[in-house]
């Protein structure tokens, strides 16, 4: 079947020379590529390291002319150009720079910058000038000319309808407007024409990123703002510089999260199909039918689902034709091999170019689109397709002439032709315009067409599930005579599939059970599109399995030598899991009937002979002839009998439930009267074990299960293993009592006979410990032989025949008696111990705290009397019940009385017998220390001399100087000299004297002798100094009230009291002294407050007179010492604000002179 398809060949021209001026791209981390040998190659020498935007350009020949990230401007030689730093665009700005050659100057470009996230940089652009720096070119001083502030990170260039100047477009930021610059031979106009049209990016500066594209023939644009998943076409006019028609495709991409942040946007060289890359991956678009929904139902995914990283970046269209894809810190870039096409036959290849050691990252870059404008465009290239010719021009045709390069021509825009034979033919046009006459020329192909012959169908039998075919060996089939060279053959498992070349399947391709469909395509090698397919089946059929049959032996327990064996019980084994309802299985006598299926063995089959040979055949029920075979033995042998035996029992020597048994002990009674050579015994720890003959016990074995386990024995013929008897016995392991730390039974005798009844059930308890009274039983015997013997047991109460006197007991295990232990302890009866009464301890309070540290054993001799203090212990409680019952004992050693009278306990106690006991009470008495009422400190004052001190009413008296020498031994003391003393006084209580001692200091006053006061200044304010004579320290006061250490006081103007005091107040002494001053300013304004000036305390100094004078000098008032003050008036005239000057004669004509302030 012959296959039409479309096909594009892409050569890029201007007046018929070829241009590369897009040849050798520069992005991401030092990433770069060539593209002059007509496929990418490596390059590593790249300077530039950007997040996203980048731009280059080469001459029309491919070479480097120069690059940039929007910062920086790199020449050929991979250095920054003079001047070719600080450009006003962002690594991280979508496209922060695109390159527009002058259309008249060959060496004049201009760079178009844009600030990232709408920045206040915007739009600007910047003139390059390759005659700089010796033809390696440099920026000129028109550098970051401002065009439009505030821009999204959007920029594309598109050739102007004339095919001399040059769009260049921009997106406006907060606001929907786009906006086309025309850069002609004039420069750049910097008046764009706006439309105002589309989505309005604002708030979100996220909504500036994503790319801007025109498709190469300039009749669209695509626009991508990444944030909230806008994704917009227009329409581009590219002779108005006008967009219009917005078809938005948001709806769509508000879908699923991987494809809500449209970033990267291209369009195919015929300009037919659009692309956009996600986070999630690429789409493509059909938008030659310009309508929203019929776009929207086109949406193809080329690849998965990308859910992770590397997420996708820009896409970018190169002069080879095909789209290449930037992946976020890939090593490679993913290609679209054929964008001209639709669906999945676009042929999308992930990790299609390795970038070596180096990464890309979200950008790629941006080339003016005329680079890639398809002019001449010839589809469907197969020999014997209707081929058809057109030709993209901007203005309108009024004559066309085709020459088809096989003599035919045709006048039509877009004609037809159909090739007589496949081969290079050379078209060419000739096109008159308006603008005048323009001839293109394009080299096509015409490609041969295969023809696809179609194999026989393969039938063939598997057992495991999936069946190998090795599909090329096919080929010879369906190329039939066509030659290889030319042709290649692909197997795909659908017919879309092998339509659009897509998921071929491998060379060697596995086919599960059932019938198979393979689709062939044959190519053209040259052109894929030329094609032809067909279909033929493989065929795979389920064929059985057979494992190793095991043997199958029985015992002849009628000694006949014949069995009937149920064929049908091997089925489950042979199956071995596999499907019942699609295999069966046939029983025969020979491996030829087996093979051949004839002379099938009953299913109930009777052996005649001791051992025989069994084959089987499993064959597919429906498809007997794949099938499988095998074969297992039937043999009859003697039987076998296993009687039980007697359980094995053993006393534990430690009691964890575990000992060594011998279980050959049992083989006797197991064997009875059969012979024991003729039989083979082993031991199990399970039935299951036994009856497999696996995991045999050793002979000499120690039990697994605690005290009691079943072991399980088989008995087998000797020469067939497999003709056997099992039974079962029981080991029994009895745990051996345990002996306890018994103590001697030790009692107090009540009547000091020697003797007592003891109730021996009350040693029971200590005896067992932990251990069961319903597992081991108690016995009590006078002698050990008797209780080895369990002979003449102690029941009841017992008393004692001597003292001390040695017991013995037995310990029995109750479930067997033979497992005992012996063990004993002795009776001893002691007499009762007494307590007598002792002497109190008496003692002074010499800590004044109420409480002593005392030595109460100091005691135990008395109480003990003529008893053995090695016998007996003395104890001290502080309550008759804490003695009673032995708690809360004292230290004895160093007691702490907490009262001045207390009454303690004591109990004497027989040494390792608490029950044998006897009480008594102690008193103890604390004295206080007699207290005297005198004071730390005395002072003789030179006015009062006379000192005599009462030491307080005591039995003596004893007065000390500081040398320590007596000097009174009298209640009263007159002291005469300064200094410390000691007085130590005594009182006895409870037969008992007791001492304290106190010390005092005698001290003399420094009493002032006389004082001097000081004032100065003459202002509101006066500082007083008092200079007082004698010894001191003094304290100073200016109230008589309120004393201070300095003798420095500052106080108002008056009359005031200054006085001078020692510190132990011995001697007052006082003098008064005037203070006069003045106020600073005065506010004569009627309002009752400071209505009048005058020297404060004047009126102390009678006959002082006052002069005021205005601040030239003029006399304005006199005061007498008794006038209420000046009211700020001269001549009955208020005077205005100002410094007014006065002079004060006082005291024996002393004179004061200064200034203060009128305030109204």
């Amino acid at each position: 079947m012959k296959k039409l398809a479309f096909c594009f060949l892409v050569v890029c021209f201007n007046l018929l020379t070829a241009q590369k001026e897009a040849a050798i791209w520069y992005f991401g981390r030092n990433a770069g590529l060539d593209f002059n040998s007509g496929a990418p190659v490596l390059l590593t020498d790249g300077a530039l390291d950007t997040r996203e935007g980048c731009a280059s350009i080469s001459d029309p020949n491919g070479n480097l002319l120069f690059y940039t990230d929007g910062l920086t401007v790199w020449n050929r030689n991979h250095q920054p150009m003079p001047n070719g730093t600080g450009l006003n665009g962002d690594p991280s700005s979508t496209q922060a720079a695109i390159i527009i050659p002058k259309s008249d100057e060959p060496n004049i470009f201009y760079i178009f910058t844009v600030d990232d996230y709408g920045g206040p940089n915007g739009l600007q652009y910047s003139i390059l000038d390759l005659n700089l720096d010796s033809g390696l070119g440099g920026i000129t001083t028109q550098k970051n000319i401002l065009l439009q502030a505030q821009v999204s990170e959007k920029i594309t260039a598109i050739q102007h309808a004339d095919r001399e100047s040059v769009w260049v477009v921009t997106k406006g930021w907060e606001n929907n407007n786009f906006y086309s610059y025309q850069i002609d031979e004039n420069g750049v106009n910097p008046t764009p024409v706006t439309t105002p049209i589309g989505f309005t990016p604002q708030l979100n500066n996220r909504l500036t990123v994503g790319y801007l594209k025109a498709s190469p023939d300039g009749r669209f644009l695509g626009s991508a703002s990444e944030a909230l998943g806008v994704m917009e076409i227009f329409r581009f006019n590219a002779n108005t510089g006008v967009v219009s028609d917005l078809i938005s495709l948001q709806d769509y991409f508000d879908n699923t999260w991987y494809d809500m942040e449209p970033y990267g946007v291209e369009f195919s060289p015929n300009g037919k199909v659009l692309y956009v890359s996600t986070r999630g991956g690429i789409l493509q678009f059909d938008i030659s039918n310009y309508e929203h929904d019929a776009i929207v139902n086109s949406a193809v995914r080329l690849g998965g689902v990308n859910t992770s990283t590397p997420f996708f970046g820009a896409i970018q269209l190169a002069i080879d034709g095909k789209i290449y894809c930037a992946r976020y810190g890939g090593q490679f870039l993913d290609v679209i091999h054929e964008p001209n096409i639709l669906g999945l036959a676009a042929n999308y290849e992930e990790q299609g170019i390795s970038l070596g050691s180096r990464r890309s990252l979200l950008g790629l870059p941006p080339f003016l689109t005329s680079y890639f404008y398809v002019g001449i465009k010839a589809e469907n290239l197969c020999f014997g397709d209707l081929t058809e010719f057109s030709l993209d021009v901007s203005n309108p045709v009024t004559s066309i002439l085709w020459d088809f390069g096989d003599g035919i021509n045709a006048t039509t825009e877009v004609p037809t032709h159909v090739y007589a034979n496949p081969g290079d033919y050379t078209v060419t046009v000739e096109v008159t315009t308006a603008t005048g006459i323009t001839s293109e020329i394009k080299d096509i192909t015409i490609f041969e067409t295969p023809i696809a012959n179609t194999p026989g169908d393969l039938v063939g039998c598997t057992s495991y599930g999936s069946y190998n075919i090795d599909l090329p060996s096919f080929n010879p089939t369906v190329l039939a005579t066509q030659d290889t060279t030319i042709f290649t053959v692909d197997y795909f498992l659908s017919q879309a599939d092998s339509d659009n070349n897509t998921n071929p399947l491998e060379p060697i391709h596995q086919f599960d059970y059932g019938t198979t469909p393979v689709f062939v395509r044959v190519s053209n090698a040259n052109n894929e599109q030329c094609y032809d397919t067909t279909q033929f089946n493989i065929i795979a059929r389920e064929a059985p399995i057979v494992e190793i049959i095991t043997d199958w032996t029985v015992c002849d327990d009628d000694t006949d030598g014949l069995y009937i064996f149920d064929l049908s019980l091997k089925n489950i084994e042979i199956f071995n899991g596999q499907d019942e309802t699609t295999f069966e299985i046939l029983y025969f006598a020979s491996q030829t009937d087996a093979d051949t299926g004839t002379n099938v063995l009953p299913v109930s089959y009777t052996n005649t002979l001791p051992t025989e040979e069994i084959f089987v055949r499993i064959q597919n029920s429906t498809y007997p002839t794949c099938f499988r075979t095998g074969s297992f033995m039937i043999a009859v042998t003697p039987g076998v009998t296993a009687n039980i035996p007697s359980n094995l029992e053993i006393c534990d020597d430690n009691n964890d439930g575990y000992s060594t048994f011998n279980l050959a002990d049992t083989e006797p009674e197991i064997i009875g009267t059969q012979s024991a050579s003729s039989l083979s015994i082993s031991y199990y720890a399970t039935m299951t074990d036994a009856e497999s003959n696996l995991n045999s016990l050793p002979i000499s074995y120690t039990n697994s299960v605690a005290n009691k386990q079943t072991i399980y024995v088989r008995v087998a013929n000797a020469t067939d293993v497999n003709c056997y008897a099992t039974t079962s016995f029981e080991v029994n392991v009895f745990d051996t009592p345990q002996l306890q730390t018994v103590t001697d039974w030790l009692v107090c005798d009540n009547d000091n006979d020697g003797v007592f009844d003891f109730n021996l059930t009350e040693k029971n308890n200590e005896i067992l410990g932990n251990q069961n009274p319903t597992d081991v039983s108690i016995r009590y015997y006078e002698s050990l032989s008797d209780a080895i013997l369990a002979q003449n047991e102690i029941t009841g109460t017992y008393q004692n025949t001597a003292n001390p006197q040695t017991l013995f007991y037995r310990l029995d295990n109750s479930m067997n008696t033979t497992c005992f232990v012996t063990s004993s302890f002795d009776l001893e009866v002691f007499e009762t111990p007494f307590a007598l009464a002792s002497t109190p301890i008496i003692g002074c309070d010499i800590n004044e705290t109420g409480s002593q540290t005392i030595d109460l054993t100091q005691k135990n001799s008395e109480i003990l009397g003529n008893q053995d203090p090695s016998q007996f212990t003395v104890a001290f409680y502080a309550s008759p019940s804490d003695a009673e019952n032995s708690i809360n004992e004292l230290s004895a050693n160093s007691y702490i009385n907490t009262q001045s009278q207390e009454t303690l306990y004591a109990r004497v106690e027989r040494i390792g017998l608490e029950s044998c006991y006897a009480l008594t009470s102690l008193e103890i008495s604390i004295n206080p220390l007699p207290q005297t009422v005198l004071e730390e400190r005395y002072v003789i004052c030179p006015d009062s001399p006379a000192l005599v001190i009462d030491g307080g009413d005591f039995e003596s008296w004893f007065w000390q100087n500081a040398n320590g020498t007596e000097i009174s031994t009298t209640r009263f003391f007159d002291v005469t000299d300064l200094g410390e003393y000691q007085l130590t006084v005594s009182q006895t209580n409870n037969g008992i004297t007791c001492e304290n001692s106190e010390t005092f200091e005698v001290v003399s006053s420094g009493a002032p002798e006389s004082i001097v006061v000081d004032t100065k200044g003459f202002s509101d304010q006066i500082d007083v100094t008092v200079t007082a004579t004698g010894t001191g320290p003094f304290e100073y006061s200016v109230d008589g009230e309120n004393y201070q250490a300095s003798n420095a006081f500052t106080v108002f103007p008056g009359k005031y009291t200054v006085y001078v005091r020692d510190l132990e107040e011995c001697r007052i002494l006082s003098e008064e002294i005037i203070a006069i001053g003045y106020q600073r300013f005065f506010t004569p304004n009627g309002d009752g407050n400071n209505e009048y000036w005058n020297i404060i305390g004047s009126e102390l100094y009678p006959g002082s007179q006052l002069y005021i004078y205005d601040r030239y000098g003029k006399f304005l008032k006199q005061l007498s010492a008794d006038s209420k003050g000046w009211d700020g008036k001269s001549n009955a005239i208020s005077l205005p604000e100002s410094d007014y000057w006065f002079k004060y004669n006082y005291a024996n004509n002393q004179v004061m002179t200064g200034h203060f302030t009128l305030k109204r």
